[in-house]
């Protein structure tokens, strides 16, 4: 069996700072043409904040961030090649693609509420890019990801572990406490979590479905989403990128091991709604024969640019997969890893490891 990757796109090249300007490097690091794909920043959060503040209807707190000073440049994730399939993409449906109005065009179609609720700054381009340039809906699905974030509770479920909450009321203090628990007790297997980095900076997210511990399907789903802002945080502190590896290893995988089909598509719908242009590359690891049957259903709720990004890793090419993207000296055995590693300890990773560091990562 073979690595199966439906494109090769993410394998040409990856975007440095370079003079201000966004330069290609091949896989050798050597740089290449100047590409047309670019962050045009339109207004900022920041620019937002006189506004923000005037506005009488909105009594809550904004998105609690890290000073980005603190914090590497942003580089774009975004190839050439990729920028061009939306282009074209765009183009075919009567689409004019022009990230730096249409980003402009997300922001002033928000509220005040809404922009200060974003993730971050990028959060309108990288929706703007999932919808190919098709605006009416990148402002629909970004107004209904800021919803379910406020809803689900996103930055509770992020600092639910953090030791200094005195900004916290003693309602608050207990929602916090609840969450840590439920998280704590899905984790309690290391079924999920962040170790190390690929060669660019990206931290990997390990899915382990063979030790799932849990049948409820709303606590599955703080856990993912817990891990997913750890996974993002991690790689933005560490290297400026947007984007995460997740490997997912078979080892012990049975059907009676799979989820609901409910879970399943929570699962896409959170991935792929919630979280456009977050996933680098997915690694499936050795599936298992019976994982066939499983896939060949799900298969047809993921999106075709979410299969692109899906590379199934065995034998020799799954291992030179493996190589070509991770210092497989400090992966996991499923990630090709060739060096017995620390076991994985839970508490460890929850309550004392900070949010934005991976499992086992060197502290200074």
């Amino acid at each position: 069996m073979t690595v199966f990757l439906r494109s090769r796109s993410l394998m040409r090249g990856i975007f440095h700072h370079h003079q201000g300007e966004h330069v290609v490097s091949d896989a050798k690091g050597g740089t290449g043409s100047k590409s047309s794909c670019f962050i045009t920043h339109s207004p900022s959060t920041a620019d937002w904040d006189e506004e923000s503040s005037r506005s009488s209807n909105d009594d809550t707190q904004p998105v609690l961030r890290r000073n980005d000073e603190a914090l590497p440049p942003i580089i774009d994730d975004c190839t050439e090649l990729e920028h061009s399939r939306r282009v074209e993409i765009a183009e075919s449906h009567g689409f004019t693609y022009d990230e730096a109005k249409g980003v402009e065009a997300i922001m002033n179609a928000l509220t005040s509420h809404e922009r200060l609720h974003l993730a971050d700054d990028n959060m309108p381009l990288r929706h703007y890019r999932a919808e190919k340039g098709n605006l009416d809906e990148a402002i629909r699905k970004i107004k209904c990801t800021l919803k379910w974030r406020e809803e689900f509770c996103v930055e509770d479920i992020k600092r639910c572990f953090d030791k200094d909450v005195d900004d916290a009321s003693p309602a608050k203090r207990g929602e916090l406490n609840r969450l840590a628990q439920v998280i704590a007790h899905e984790n309690e297997t290391g079924k999920i979590y962040c170790r190390g980095y690929d060669k660019e900076g990206r931290a990997i997210l390990y899915l382990t479905p063979g030790k799932e511990n849990s049948t409820d399907e709303w606590n599955n789903m703080r856990h993912l989403v817990y891990h997913l802002e750890r996974a993002i945080a991690c790689t933005r502190r560490t290297s400026g990128r947007e984007k995460v590896c997740i490997v997912i290893g078979y080892q012990g995988f049975k059907l009676t091991n799979a989820p609901p089909m409910s879970t399943v598509k929570h699962t896409l719908t959170i991935l792929q709604g919630h979280y456009p242009e977050r996933m680098y590359r997915a690694y499936i690891c050795d599936p298992p024969l019976v994982f066939r049957s499983f896939w060949s259903v799900i298969k047809h709720f993921v999106r075709p640019a979410t299969l692109d990004k899906i590379a199934f890793c065995t034998g020799k090419e799954g291992k030179a997969l493996f190589e070509q993207d991770f210092d497989t000296s400090t992966t996991e055995r499923q990630a090709g890893g060739t060096q017995r590693l620390r076991e994985f300890v839970s508490t460890e990773f929850l309550y004392d490891t900070p949010f934005d560091h991976t499992f086992d990562e060197h502290r200074e």
